[in-house]
């Protein structure tokens, strides 16, 4: 189990990492390059996608059963970002911030089923994610 210093710590730089993404709404709610701001936001949203499936390939290498499916599902988030990425060219940024939002919501729910009994962890995943999927629908709305 995580000493309290180090769950302190993980939450200082969960909510830090809320900054950008709050950086990015308000360029884009207040028109300060816009585009821009909503390319980074998506940029933004998949490379976090990324970093949170690390989180449980981290965990599976530190199993010592053969954690492959684990392996496996932990590569979805980052999949998913890539593709975002690269259909960018054919597909609207409104189409990548549903697909984003939701890809969140979905993950969050997948660690809550796999990292149940980190119940600090559950609890700031879940407030991050809700920020962060309340940030995308302000996006959403504003791009319609």
């Amino acid at each position: 189990m995580m000493q309290e210093q180090g769950i302190s710590t993980a939450q200082r730089l969960g909510y830090a990492g809320l900054i950008p993404f709050l950086a990015f709404t308000f360029g884009g709610l207040l028109d300060v390059y816009s585009e821009h701001s909503l390319r980074l936001f998506v940029l933004y949203s998949a490379l976090i996608l990324s970093f949170l499936g690390g989180v449980q390939w981290g965990l599976a290498m530190a199993r010592d059963d053969s954690p492959t499916r684990l392996l496996h599902w932990s590569m979805v988030p980052t999949i998913i970002g890539l593709l975002l990425l690269f259909a960018g060219v054919w597909i609207t940024p409104l189409t990548m911030l549903v697909v984003l939002a939701f890809t969140h919501l979905f993950w969050l729910n997948f660690d809550k089923r796999h990292l149940g009994h980190h119940l600090w962890y559950i609890e700031l995943r879940s407030r991050l994610t809700f920020t962060v999927v309340a940030l995308h629908v302000i996006l959403i709305i504003i791009s319609l």
